[in-house]
């Protein structure tokens, strides 16, 4: 037994905080698809696609610049010469 929790990785939280964002997004575009069709109202989605997909950027800016931040210090700074004119 103590070798199976071992073996078993802990999910790094940024890929929770990845996961947590496009679960709400996906959520919360069909609960405002729905509530549009069933309201005939528009209205509030200005504010909750303003809301819902800026929690969502900010978390996949926040999980790509941390990934090539970790991937530059892995790798060093062993890039290509032809970015760097």
């Amino acid at each position: 037994m103590k070798r199976y929790w071992n073996s078993r990785r802990k999910k790094e939280t940024s890929k929770q905080l990845l996961k947590f964002s496009v679960t709400m997004v996906i959520i919360i575009s069909i609960v405002t698809v729905v509530a549009v069709f069933v309201l005939q109202d528009a209205g509030p989605l200005e504010f909750l696609i303003s809301g819902v997909f800026g929690l969502a950027s900010t978390a996949f800016g926040f999980y790509y610049w941390k990934a090539k931040n970790e991937n530059i210090a892995k790798y060093g700074q062993n890039v290509d010469d032809d970015t760097q004119l």
